[in-house]
């Protein structure tokens, strides 16, 4: 019987190896391919049949009355403009979505956000006013241009307070000096 040397056995497992590696990679190469134009044809077809004049039915009947006209721009009053009022939240100004706290530590109060919501898109300058224990301490214009929130954004630091004094503070909103809403209280301590 002949006797086969280990450093014969190791090379001709490497070629062994070597050859399925090679095998391996290029059907991947070639799989990849495939996929690829069946994807391109598939994005083709999609195009073409968006282009095609078919007629198209939905399956479910709509509910309600709609239009497709758009929306002609109404001068706003003051009793549209509370009509539409929906609600107002206190924003977390780091992550800018709805605060899960009524209160935050004086040194992280670098700014206050109240954001109120109205059921239509309204356009026009609003007047945000931030109160500390019922009392004034900023002003500032929301402008609004067919958008259904409106922002107050409070920011003690480019103000030159550096951080909102401990207290309870509220957001309230006007429209042509008028009242409009205001935010529940926010407690800085």
């Amino acid at each position: 019987m002949v006797e086969l040397k280990p450093q014969f056995i190791r090379r001709v497992l490497a070629a062994v190896l070597s050859l399925s590696l090679l095998f391996g990679i290029t059907s991947c190469d070639i799989l990849v391919e495939e996929i690829l134009e069946a994807y391109n044809s598939h994005e083709t077809d999609d195009i073409n049949s968006v282009n095609a004049t078919e007629e198209t039915f939905e399956s479910l009947e709509p509910t309600g009355s709609y239009t497709s006209d758009t929306a002609e721009t109404t001068e706003l009053t003051v009793n549209f403009v509370k009509s539409s009022y929906v609600y107002s939240v206190w924003y977390d100004v780091t992550s800018d979505n709805p605060a899960d706290y009524s209160s935050i530590a004086s040194e992280k109060a670098f700014a206050l956000k109240g954001v109120f919501y109205f059921s239509s898109p309204l356009t026009g300058t609003f007047e945000a006013r931030i109160l500390k224990d019922d009392e004034v301490v900023l002003t500032r214009n929301v402008n609004m241009y067919d958008n259904v929130t409106a922002e107050a954004d409070f920011s003690a630091g480019l103000e030159g307070l550096g951080t909102f004094e401990p207290g309870d503070y509220t957001v309230e909103l006007y429209y042509n000096g008028e009242f409009i809403a205001n935010t529940g209280v926010m407690r800085v301590k």
